[in-house]
């Protein structure tokens, strides 16, 4: 795959959420040394007067601002007299050239988006660097990408300002990069989103769509709704821009009422939830409740409400966990098994219920290298 082949795909799929990152023209420019080319470019709207990236090298201050290596924003004016917001992110190329994402729009763009961008220039150059390798089968590029992992887990949300509920993540990576991510926001002062990401095949597209989707939880366009909606949005938006298949994607939304401890669940997917009842000491399954078991068919979103008393708790887990096993062995650690973990640590707070069971994995695996991420997500009515 060439690099204009990889802008190209990127840029496709950054146009199809233009209207949530606000972006009216995006440019995919490689820069080697003192001299750049665009690789890609597309005017998201028909009125509005971008400056291509041959017009923006004429204007010393962006060329310092690129020469510098880091992102940048710059106020412009078009020949129209027309304010132009532009975003340059940028990611280094092995040390001696790099490559910039070129965004323009009518407003200045939000952190978030900030975010997602320089996530793609971050992509674009991994791509770009390994399209033509055989990548994984060299101990620098695995280092390097284990190294991106590590990044990634780090990024993953504390939950330490939901005060009302104790929240504790664990997150163990699989051999190569994902898109799977935990995010945890809140809606209102009195609501709080904590959100999943699953996507059952791993390398820098999965990476990239995770980070699409991730954006857009966040959006004005979305935060302020129920997940069932949040997730019908989503879908229709992921079924016009990412090629493939879209059932390899599991999302699961938990939107919880600070006062009242009410949690509103809906999944894209199979739910991978059990919920402790404390005063029954049991635990459910809630994939096999009757609205669970609509989640699995991806065509009728709805939003699934539970109480939750004091003691009561909520885990989300990635498949991965019930399909881990020893090497040269069969046998997984399943179901049945995280279900007794869980109940029988249940007296215990978030995070030593995620680490005992993240401890009764590696006892059963014997320390064997993951072929799937695993992600606990432990929510406990204080």
């Amino acid at each position: 795959m060439t690099n204009n082949e990889i802008a190209e795909i990127l840029i496709r799929q950054i146009a199809d959420i233009a209207d949530i990152i606000d972006i009216k023209f995006i440019e995919m420019v490689y820069v080697e040394g003192d001299s750049g080319h665009s690789l890609a470019k597309k005017s998201l709207s028909e009125d509005f007067p971008y400056m291509s990236y041959e017009t923006l090298i004429k204007i010393p201050d962006f060329t310092e601002k690129l020469k510098g290596g880091e992102e940048f924003s710059l106020e412009l004016t078009s020949k129209y007299s027309k304010k132009i917001n532009c975003f340059v992110s940028i990611s280094k190329v092995e040390n001696y050239a790099q490559w910039a994402v070129v965004t323009q729009g009518e407003k200045a763009i939000t952190d978030i988006s900030k975010r997602l961008l320089s996530f793609i220039a971050k992509t674009l150059s991994d791509l770009s660097v390994y399209a033509n390798r055989e990548v994984f089968q060299r101990s620098e590029s695995k280092k390097e990408l284990l190294n991106m992992r590590d990044i990634q887990a780090r990024l993953f949300p504390k939950f330490d300002d939901v005060k009302e509920m104790d929240i504790r993540s664990a997150y163990l990576p699989a051999k190569f990069m994902s898109g799977a991510f935990i995010d945890g926001f809140f809606n209102d002062k009195n609501t709080y989103t904590v959100a999943t990401c699953y996507i059952a095949n791993e390398g820098h597209s999965s990476s990239f769509i995770g980070g699409m989707i991730k954006t857009m939880l966040r959006s004005d366009e979305l935060i302020k709704n129920v997940p069932s909606v949040i997730i019908d949005k989503i879908n229709n938006k992921l079924k016009n821009s990412i090629p493939g298949n879209i059932a390899d994607i599991y999302l699961s939304i938990y939107q919880i009422n600070l006062k009242t401890a009410k949690v509103s669940i809906s999944s894209f997917g199979k739910i991978h939830s059990l919920l402790y009842i404390n005063n029954k000491n049991g635990v459910i399954n809630l994939s096999e409740t009757e609205t669970g078991k609509l989640f699995t068919n991806r065509s009728f979103f709805r939003d699934l409400t539970i109480s939750m008393e004091e003691g009561d708790i909520l885990l989300y887990y990635t498949p991965g966990i019930l399909r881990a096993k020893k090497e040269n062995t069969n046998t997984e650690f399943g179901l049945e098994r995280l279900k007794g973990k869980f109940k029988e640590n249940a007296n215990l707070d978030s995070l030593e219920i995620v680490h005992s069971i993240i401890e009764s994995v590696y006892d059963f695996t014997d320390y064997a290298e993951l072929d799937e991420d695993i992600i606990l997500v432990a929510m406990k009515r204080k």
